[in-house]
């Protein structure tokens, strides 16, 4: 395990990243992921630039203590990072859920079916259309995981997401060497 530090090392900077960045924007609204700029930026920067960044830095400073850098560690390397951010995200939202701000789930559930229905408005949608659209939201809601599955349920859809980041990077990264072919 000596040998995947760095990617160790860069796991854990990203959801130290991830947690920073998240306090920042509950600070200035803590109803900023309800909104539509919200869904945008946990995309693009929660699904796609963090990870990628930081497994493609995990996985580049893992190569040196291989040689060759074959498929199998390129892909341990960045999945590890992405699974030791995902574990220290996982332990930062259980403690903010159940210490910090026990409410804030139920009330950003709320919040969505507000923002969602004002989005509707806004684009025109007939009322009858908006109507059926929230009755469907609120159903969505309460069926909803929340507490600890909740976030366990998230983080488990997020992995699987960076398992696909990581065969991808893995790819990517591994030596290209002809000797790494036949292996």
């Amino acid at each position: 395990m000596n040998k995947y530090q760095p990617a160790i090392k860069q796991g854990i900077i990203m959801g130290a990243v991830s947690i920073l960045l998240f306090l920042v924007l509950y600070a200035i609204d803590p109803m900023f992921y309800a909104k539509p700029m919200g869904w945008v930026t946990v995309f693009v920067v929660n699904f796609l630039a963090l990870p990628i960044v930081f497994m493609i830095l995990g996985t580049r400073n893992t190569k040196p203590n291989f040689t060759p850098f074959r498929f199998q560690e390129a892909f341990i390397s960045a999945f590890l990072t992405s699974v030791l951010a995902t574990v220290v995200m996982l332990v930062f939202n259980f403690i903010f859920i159940t210490v910090i701000d026990t409410t804030w789930e139920k009330e950003l559930g709320e919040e969505i079916i507000r923002s969602t229905e004002t989005f509707m408005e806004d684009m025109g949608d007939p009322q009858e259309a908006i109507d059926e659209a929230m009755i469907k939201a609120k159903v969505d809601v309460e069926k909803r995981a929340m507490g600890v599955m909740g976030q366990l349920k998230s983080a488990l859809g997020g992995l699987g997401w960076y398992l696909i980041l990581a065969l991808i990077i893995g790819a990517i990264q591994k030596d290209k060497k002809e000797e790494d072919l036949l292996v």
